[in-house]
């Protein structure tokens, strides 16, 4: 498939310098060819574009003037990049149909244009909206409400009382609704099960990645508002309450009854406590450990960097004897300003 640059800009604006060439893929600067546009996100990667091939880039107006290739003028060509990619690179569909190995109750609910895949199961008094593509080996639970356009690859598992807004991703073996980790000891300290009864409501245009779980509420939702995106790998507990438009890396753990704001951005391996809120526009570091409140936002970040093991090794002896240093010291300022005094 092929488009002439006049058409990207008519599609998604911007300013077209130079010939209206054709272009058929996007790639980075070191693999593009002739019939592919690129992009230049960050002036300091410009000088890898004396030996690019490409046909053509999308790049701020700064960064163009003595470039002689048709451009495409942007303020923000990294978010240009990604509309350009996904033009030449759709989401696979499925053949809109509802495959006959697929089992679903008589009392759920199918609107227009369905995609069920092979071995679908869906359980009773569920609704699935207009054009979902449903993939193969999903299980959907009881009484769970799917919006419109919504995509959900093979093997994940949606429990019952889950809402699902418009136009979401789920990706290979996340599970949505699980039961929340919630056990209370007898007197022989034995663990019973508390019911979770809450559910999880997740908002529109939301995308959760492979493997990541997020667990049902005590008796309220678990939520996740509009536009989050979470990655592979991360667990959310129960009633905890994500914000719009924020961002979870890989391995995050949010514990329960945990709030945390819109546009936040939790780094891979990020360990969020318990009844902890986290205020708008925060960027917690990869590997921190967050266990109080946030209310300014900003940048935290307790995670270590790497270093070599004997010099990791000779920081934790002063680690460990810090109070002893700190000891000295006191003794030695008390020495001083007796000295001083005499």
């Amino acid at each position: 498939m092929q488009y002439k640059l006049s058409e990207l800009v008519a599609k998604f604006g911007g300013q077209l310098v130079g010939e209206d060439i054709s272009v058929e893929a996007i790639s980075p600067t070191d693999f593009a060819a002739l019939n592919h546009i690129t992009f230049l996100s960050d002036k300091k990667y410009k000088k890898a574009l004396a030996e690019c091939k490409a046909g053509a880039i999308i790049i701020r107006e700064e960064d163009a003037a003595d470039l002689d290739l048709p451009k495409i003028i942007t303020d923000n060509p990294y978010y240009y990049f990604s509309l350009v990619s996904n033009l030449f690179n759709p989401r696979r569909k499925l053949n809109s149909q509802i495959a006959a190995s697929a089992i679903i109750d008589s009392t759920t609910t199918i609107a227009e244009n369905p995609a069920i895949s092979h071995h679908v199961v869906i359980g009773a008094n569920s609704s699935i909206g207009r054009n979902c593509q449903i993939f193969a080996n999903v299980v959907i639970g009881d009484n769970v409400i799917i919006g419109d356009n919504v995509t959900i690859y093979p093997n994940v598992t949606i429990y019952d009382k889950v809402t699902i807004g418009d136009e979401c991703v789920f990706h290979s073996g996340a599970v949505i609704g699980s039961d929340g980790f919630g056990n209370a000891q007898d007197a022989k300290k034995h663990y019973h099960r508390i019911p979770q009864i809450g559910g999880v409501v997740i908002g529109n245009r939301v995308e959760i990645g492979a493997n990541t779980t997020g667990d049902c509420g005590t008796f309220e939702a678990t939520i996740i508002k509009d536009g989050a995106r979470i990655d592979n790998l991360v667990q959310i507990a129960h009633n905890v309450s994500i914000g719009a438009h924020t961002g979870i890396a890989s391995q995050v753990g949010i514990a329960g009854n945990t709030k945390i704001g819109n546009h936040v951005m939790l780094g891979g391996n990020a360990g969020i406590a318990d009844h902890v809120e986290i205020c708008d526009y925060t960027v917690i570091g990869a590997s921190s450990n967050v266990g109080k409140n946030i209310t300014k936002p900003g940048l935290y970040s307790c995670g270590m960097t790497a270093m070599e093991y004997k010099d990791w090794a000779k920081a934790y002896v002063h680690l460990r004897n810090i109070d002893k240093m700190n000891n000295k010291i006191r003794e030695m300022q008390a020495k001083i300003t007796l000295l001083e005094g005499k």
